[in-house]
């Protein structure tokens, strides 16, 4: 069993002050990589995730040989023909583009059993693109269930950084099933969401940062799957799919009702005990 060490809390905590500096300018959209089993690390280990999956971004676009034109104050943008007398006019379409999303997670045990919690744990998780970037932490607390069941089950509260107005502030709940050194797990989390940067004319015409939080829920479905111990490959992989209601695109008008109301995303994570 690891030990728990000083020096790695000192060097996690240092770690995570450096990411909080480097994220200060993130707009703090939430995650969409959640890969938290409800299992709690042994005090002084350490676990770090590689995720990978898709981000869409949504645009509105014209069709050829149509211009887009904003039509009236703050009303919704027209594609235009402008060749024509008079010109057409129809509603833009809604383009979905899928590109490359990453994240990296860092968790570490700090506590065995306190109370009636079986542990304690912390970590911090970076996740891009979302707008552009979002950096999270949070702590997670092993909560008591009967060994015979073969599962276990956490809480978790943990904050994000705003880019200007607020911050994001979570709670999650996670529970899986053990089957050997395997599990199935599912995990649901409530976010009281930062304000987005699309959120920033209101604060420029009232001169003050303004808040503007949204509710935004999430619920994920996994495997963790625990690999042969082999030099360099990873100990573990998870897959998942992870639902968010409701939808706020990156980089997109934030109420735009044209949006889908929700997403489903597919990630894959690859990690390693230290």
């Amino acid at each position: 069993m690891p030990k728990f060490s000083l020096s790695r809390l000192l060097t996690a905590i240092a770690a995570l002050s450096g990411l909080a500096a480097l994220a200060s300018l993130s707009g703090c959209l939430y995650t969409t990589h959640h890969f938290n089993n409800g299992r709690l690390l042994e005090p002084g280990e350490t676990a770090l995730t590689l995720g990978a999956g898709r981000a869409h971004f949504y645009s509105d676009h014209c069709p050829d040989y149509y211009d887009r034109v904003s039509v009236g104050n703050g009303g919704q943008d027209k594609c235009v023909a402008g060749f024509k007398s008079p010109p057409d006019t129809v509603s833009p379409d809604l383009e979905d583009v899928a590109t490359p999303k990453v994240s990296l997670g860092y968790r570490l045990g700090i506590r065995k059993q306190w109370g009636p919690l079986t542990g304690l744990e912390m970590g911090w998780a970076v996740e891009m693109p979302t707008n552009p970037a979002t950096l999270e932490f949070d702590l997670k607390a092993g909560l008591p269930i009967p060994k015979d069941w073969k599962a276990s089950h956490s809480l978790s509260a943990g904050w994000g950084v705003g880019m200007w107005a607020d911050n994001s502030w979570f709670l999650e709940y996670a529970a899986s099933r053990s089957y050997g050194p395997h599990a199935l797990y599912a995990n649901y989390r409530y976010t009281w969401l930062a304000s987005q940067p699309q959120d920033l004319d209101s604060s420029f015409n009232a001169w003050k940062f303004v808040s503007h939080k949204r509710h935004v829920q999430q619920a994920a479905f996994g495997l963790f799957l625990r690999l042969p111990k082999i030099v360099i490959i990873p100990d573990y992989v998870s897959p998942e799919v992870v639902a968010t209601f409701p939808l706020i695109a990156p980089f997109s008008q934030v109420d735009n009702p044209r949006l889908p109301e929700y997403q489903v995303n597919f990630n894959l994570g690859f990690g390693w005990n230290f």
